[in-house]
């Protein structure tokens, strides 16, 4: 890189402030950070900035807070005098004027390996259909959702056991590295964009649900545990008994059938057997109490067995 180029950059959840601290670490010239502003957190319902905002503040970074890019913002954006802009999960989508504003435009760093899973949660829905590879992707943005030119991509495999926490996080690394690579070259070669090949029908990979994690045992195991991966840790993949909701936070396939929908401990483990296979229910979390082993729960409630409606 013949100068180093005037960088905007956008975000606002943890992965996107790891992204930010790796740019400036490695020297590129961050000029201002565009986050969302402070949200109430947690039970006591205490306005906090976001991490991006709180890892701008540590590196001396200017920061703009706004939910909406209305004309301060725009008159913000334009003071910056930027060169390109880079987001990393900011949370809306940027309307034209916007992606007008640097000089180069925009690019975006994305959890997955477009055209696949557009939208804002490709890691959980990378899970929870069973992939076994996915990836990160940095391309220019357009006004559409996730659908701009690709500048550059790496793969990367989905263990069994990743969640959507651990495999995040792995993407986090490999991605930060991506988007550094790609603002440290030439800026010749940044207009060096290829168009994404669309065939069919690409499903937004929406925000999972409450409901969306709601665990059903009346069919295949494998694809509960992915639920029970993917919705970790985040909403949390659940269960109900007898009004009372119980979580599943980690679980493991067991290649045995019995009748379906149904727990029971086998030998100290607690089992729920499903209409194909069955899932050893390893950690579980009652409503208000805290996270335990699913046989020491099941224990507790003292039955041989129990039925799940």
């Amino acid at each position: 890189m013949t100068a180093k180029l005037r960088v905007v950059f956008a975000g606002t959840p943890q992965n996107a402030a790891e992204t930010l601290d790796r740019l400036v670490s490695e020297g590129v010239q961050i000029v201002g950070v565009l986050t969302r502003t402070d949200a109430r957190v947690g039970r006591s319902g205490e306005l906090t900035p976001s991490a991006v905002a709180h890892k701008a503040h540590e590196l001396g970074l200017e920061t703009f807070k706004t939910n909406k890019i209305d004309d301060k913002a725009l008159e913000w954006l334009k003071s910056l005098k930027s060169d390109i802009g880079a987001v990393v999960a900011y949370g809306s989508i940027f309307k034209q004027p916007v992606l007008e504003i640097p000089r180069l435009g925009w690019l975006n760093l994305h959890y997955s390996l477009l055209p696949e899973l557009p939208g804002p949660a490709p890691v959980q829905h990378a899970i929870l259909q069973g992939k076994k590879v996915t990836g990160v992707t940095v391309f220019r943005l357009d006004s559409g959702i996730d659908s701009g030119p690709i500048i550059s991509s790496t793969e990367q495999v989905i263990d069994d056991a990743d969640t959507t926490g651990s495999l995040l996080s792995k993407l986090t690394g490999i991605g930060s590295k991506l988007l550094l690579d790609v603002l440290q070259q030439d800026e010749a070669k940044l207009s060096f964009a290829k168009p994404q090949e669309i065939s069919g029908i690409h499903a937004s990979a929406t925000k999972p649900t409450r409901e969306l994690a709601r665990l059903e045992f009346t069919g295949d195991a494998l694809t509960q545990l992915n639920k029970i991966r993917a919705m970790n840790p985040e909403p949390m993949a659940w269960f109900e008994i007898n009004g009372t909701v119980t979580r599943v936070i980690r679980a493991r396939f067991q290649d045995s059938t019995s009748e379906a929908s149904t727990l029971r401990i086998v030998e100290k483990d607690l089992v729920v057997h499903c209409k194909v296979g069955s899932l050893v229910l390893d950690i579980v979390q009652p409503a208000g109490k805290q996270q335990m082993s699913g046989a020491d729960w099941f224990r507790g409630l003292r039955v041989e067995k129990l039925k799940l409606s």
